[in-house]
């Protein structure tokens, strides 16, 4: 019925009031029967929302719940253009919120999109699916104070659409509508519970009887997948230690999936992290996203969820695992009520499950401890290393399912493992040492077990692996390190080839508290062992000590190196009871071996080659052979020499850090004549005739030392005599020196005189052709000067000469060695400062020079080569001086005084040594040749260009440097030497 009129009457206005009022209990009514006959809430709704389709002038009709907690709408019924739509949940808008904010009725009767932008402040959008009205009516349904929903007419056609009349009628049904709609909900919320109630005391029911923990799983599992309207449901529980999630329950789209435990994402840490649920109605990959900073990804095998709801699995403060329910079709598909229901549901089942843990780890205790008890009993009574290991590994194959076993023990020197107990499927194996795989590599790294329950072959190969070596690799195996204080001496593993998972930590637990025992156990069968052993090696050493005593005592008698050998020979024979001994001796320097005592079998010398004799010399290792001698010698490529024998033993005759001979003691007819203990105390007798060898050897230098010591002497005296000899030629040499330079020095300048006398006379005589032309007495002067010039040049050439060997016989008197030799180096340079100083004033063109000498105390000695480092600085010193004689000569610098400075210092581990001049320096292009052989500075051939080249080498022959800086103001070498020495 239409209910828009343009004239009313009073009996008009009646008649509306009738329609009205019919049409509010036609709504009521609609609803009343939805109740009666147990509708769902959406039913109802699609009856009240046709009701007033068919009453108002709108191609849209449309009623929408709010949720004010979470601010969406929920469209709970739409009708445009004669067709029904169901589209999602929605954020509250800005129109929606004008309704919650006022509370009060929307009529937009005319331009639309103007008022609806003036609203929301952006243009007017349509409803996903539909088109934009001309005319809109929204009524708030309203439960005392709240605002509820609302309903709303639109026409899409025309303006004006909703009279006064449609709106008050629209609004009267409001009113009635959200009370009958109240009712229905709280109705339906009330059949709800009453459901929800029924499934949960049927679950707790299910939970109360179940005690294994996988039951529990698939029990909550498929009541949670009946019950909710997704499409995916999950149950995991975490591996907090290992950051490892455990897949007990997945369905997706109506089917199974049983998907491998994977690493905590983002996500699951998230849940650890805020112990609360989490739930995602809209826009899941964005949310997902911003979670976990990356694209969300889906488990593998699944597709992305739109609506998501994470409940936490609680035990106490620890969150063991969650229950989560995806919508893979629709968003806002999970409500309050849902996220109730499942809440109660989650904390029930972590009840029951740590009720099953604690169940299961009582029962399995009691049985380990069953186990274990028996195992220690058992251990207890056995010393016997073997016996420990079958009783350990028979009990392990009885209570643990494994088709493989294997109890390995490390020798970690050399990399190995030895299987002490093996069994696979039933069958013992036996193996010989072999090295470390890579899982106890691993153990005696971490020290820690290792659980592989799946992708044995991936584990391997990322611990270093290659997977598996033979066979089928297993598909879960435990490897269980056996300690011994803090190091691993072995280790214990199971290996399952059927199936993953195949063992739990109460499976590890169990193993490792056995090994754990069957480590003390072990090692006390092994202190039994040792203390047994060390009992009968004390009586053996006790017997072998009174040997060793009684053959030193004999050995210590010996001083003649003969008679020391026959005797060694004799005590072996006597000692060992041996058929055949033999002590031989090798002379290195002509690579003889000569064999100076023989029993039983007469060996002459030989060369060195490559007997047995040789071996044990060669090697310096003694060589013990008890039986299949043929087998033995051509292993060791040893040839044979003589007859061959039934037991052999030989050990080295060790002097110092070399092999001088072999003692050997053979037996001819009894194979294993000879043990480790024989050996050992053949080992301590050979070392003791080793020494014995040397005493006599010593005593033997020590006569030759003594014959030499009287010839020595001759021969020191004689060396007396002739350094006393040496000590008046240098002082003789001294002596002459001084007086020898004044006799050149005045030779030479008498001969400058009688030169110049000489030019006199020819200055006097100019003109006069022929000498007989002048008058007697001038020719006699003339010859006179002549002859006495003659006389001078002999006497400065015999005096130069004479000069020469001097120095050779002062040089020669020093006595130096060559050698490094600790010197006082202040000293040194003192001394040869005023040597090359004075030198330099008795010689040809000598120069005034102010010497400026600064030593550090600190310098103390150095290891020097006292002559070669004298030459160092004569040589640095002269060149100072020609440098300034130079200078001064050309007269360059007005008041120029040639100075000499001289310093020594000590630096960190360096000793300095600074020679400078003040003289022209050296040129900038010159500086990189002076050092070089025959490269010279001065004019002429006044200097050969050995001086500096030779100096560098002595300053690098002791470990030093030499360099230089130079300028116009002058020349500093600097000497740098090692301070340590």
């Amino acid at each position: 019925m239409k209910a828009g009129l343009n004239k009313q009457t009073k009996a008009d206005k009646t008649a509306i009031n009738l329609q009205r009022r019919e049409a509010e209990l036609t709504v009521i009514k609609s609803v009343q029967e939805g109740i009666a006959v147990r509708k769902d809430i959406h039913d109802i709704y699609d009856q009240v929302g046709d009701c007033i389709r068919d009453l108002f002038d709108a191609q849209v009709a449309a009623i929408s719940t709010f949720d004010l907690k979470n601010r969406i709408e929920h469209f709970q019924y739409l009708f445009e253009d004669g067709k029904r739509h169901y589209p999602e949940s929605r954020p509250i808008d800005k129109i929606r919120d004008h309704l919650i904010q006022t509370k009060n009725k929307l009529l937009i009767n005319s331009d639309a999109d103007k008022v609806i932008e003036k609203i929301t402040n952006k243009p007017h959008q349509a409803v996903p699916g539909t088109k934009l009205p001309k005319s809109l009516l929204y009524v708030p349904l309203i439960i005392g104070q709240e605002i509820m929903g609302y309903v709303t007419l639109q026409n899409l056609d025309r303006e004006d659409a909703f009279p006064e009349d449609d709106v008050e009628l629209l609004e009267s049904l409001a009113n009635s509508l959200s009370i009958a709609l109240e009712n229905a909900r709280l109705f339906n919320d009330s059949e709800q519970r009453s459901a929800e109630l029924s499934v949960i005391n049927s679950v707790q029911v299910g939970l109360a009887a179940e005690l294994d923990m996988q039951g529990i799983y698939e029990l909550v599992g498929e009541e949670v997948r009946d019950l909710f309207d997704a499409q995916v449901a999950a149950i995991c529980t975490f591996d907090h230690s290992n950051r490892i999630e455990h897949f007990h329950y997945l369905f997706e789209d109506g089917k199974r999936h049983y998907p491998e435990s994977r690493p905590i994402d983002k996500i699951r840490q998230y849940l650890i992290e805020h112990k609360d649920l989490l739930l995602i109605n809209t826009n899941a990959d964005q949310r997902i996203e911003e979670i976990t900073g990356k694209p969300h990804v889906a488990v593998p095998g699944t597709k992305l969820p739109k609506s998501l709801l994470y409940v936490p699995l609680m035990v106490g403060e620890n969150i063991t695992g969650y229950v989560t329910l995806q919508n893979l079709d629709r968003e806002y598909a999970f409500r309050d009520s849902d996220v109730k229901l499942l809440s109660t549901l989650t904390n029930s089942m972590s009840i029951a499950l740590e009720n099953a843990r604690l169940f299961n780890e009582t029962e399995q205790r009691n049985a380990e401890l069953a186990i274990i008890t028996g195992v220690q009993e058992g251990l207890v009574r056995e010393m016997e290393m073997q016996a420990i290991y079958s009783l350990v590994g028979d009990t392990i194959c009885e209570v643990l399912d494994t088709q493989t076993l294997l109890i390995r023990t490390f020798d970690h020197e050399k990399g190995l493992e030895h299987w002490e107990y093996a069994v696979e499927k039933g069958k013992h194996l036996e193996m010989e040492p072999r090295p470390l795989i890579w899982a106890n590599k691993q153990l005696i790294k971490s020290k820690e077990y290792l659980l592989i329950n799946e992708d044995y072959t991936k584990t391997s190969i990322k611990y270093g692996g290659k997977g598996y070596s033979k066979g089928l690799p297993p598909k879960s195996a435990i490897f269980v390190p056996m300690m011994l204080g803090g190091e691993v001496i072995g280790s214990v593993s199971l290996q399952n080839v059927d199936k993953e998972h195949a063992y739990s930590k109460s499976d590890v637990r169990l193993l490792t508290t056995l090994t754990n025992s069957m480590s003390v156990a072990l090692e006390n069968a092994r202190l039994f062992k040792k203390t047994s052993k060390l009992l009968e090696e004390s009586h053996q050493r006790a017997t072998e000590l009174d040997t060793v005593n009684r053959v030193s005592r004999a050995l210590v008698t010996q001083l003649e190196l003969d008679s020391l050998i026959d005797l060694v020979g004799e005590l072996m024979q006597e000692t060992f009871e041996a058929d055949i001994v033999y002590v031989a001796l090798y002379d290195r320097s002509l690579n003889m071996l000569h064999f100076p005592y023989t029993y039983g079998e007469s060996i002459p010398s030989r060369a060195f080659e490559s007997g047995i004799t040789e071996k044990i010399i060669t090697k310096q290792e003694p060589i013990l052979i008890n039986t299949n001698l043929v087998e033995t010698f051509d292993r060791l490529e040893a040839e044979k020499k003589g007859e061959w024998v039934s037991s052999f033993l030989g050990v080295p005759i060790i002097s110092g850090s070399e092999a001088i001979g072999v003692i050997s003691i053979q037996s001819t007819e009894e194979e294993n004549r000879f043990d480790e203990n024989d050996q050992r105390l053949l080992n301590t007798i050979a070392a003791n005739v080793g020494i014995a060898m040397q005493n006599a050897e010593a005593y033997e230098k020590l006569r030759d030392a003594m014959v030499e010591l009287k010839s020595t002497q001759e021969q020191l005296v004689q060396q007396e005599k002739l350094a006393s000899l040496g000590q008046l030629t240098a002082g003789i040499a001294h002596e002459i020196k001084n007086p020898l330079n004044f006799v050149n020095n005045f030779s030479d300048v008498s001969i400058e005189l009688i030169q110049e006398a000489m030019e006199e006379v020819e200055t006097i005589t100019k003109g006069v052709s022929n000498l007989s032309d002048l008058n007697e007495p001038l020719q006699n002067l003339v010859e006179l000067l002549s002859d006495v010039k003659s006389n001078l040049a002999k006497i400065y050439e015999h005096g130069s000469r004479t000069d020469g060997i001097v120095k050779s016989m002062l040089q020669h008197s020093r006595g130096g060695s060559g050698k490094m030799e600790p010197t006082d180096l202040n000293a040194l340079v003192k001394e040869f400062t005023n040597l090359a100083y004075h030198g330099m004033r008795a010689g040809t063109n000598p120069i005034n020079v102010d010497i400026d000498v600064s030593l550090d105390e600190r310098v103390g000695e150095t290891e020097l080569i006292r002559e070669d480092f004298s030459r160092v600085l004569l040589n640095l010193m002269n060149n100072a001086f020609d440098a300034m004689r130079s200078k001064l000569q050309e007269g360059s610098e007005k008041n120029y005084l040639p100075k000499l400075s001289v310093e020594t210092e000590r630096d960190d581990s360096r000793i300095l040594v600074h020679i400078g001049d003040n003289g022209p320096g050296i040129p900038k292009e010159l500086q990189e040749k002076v050092l070089q052989p025959f490269f010279t500075t001065k004019k002429g051939t006044e200097g050969t260009g050995l001086g500096l080249s030779i100096t560098h080498d002595i300053i690098e022959a002791h470990g030093g440097a030499l360099n230089f800086t130079s300028d116009t103001g002058g020349t500093r070498f600097s000497i740098t030497l090692n301070g340590n020495r």
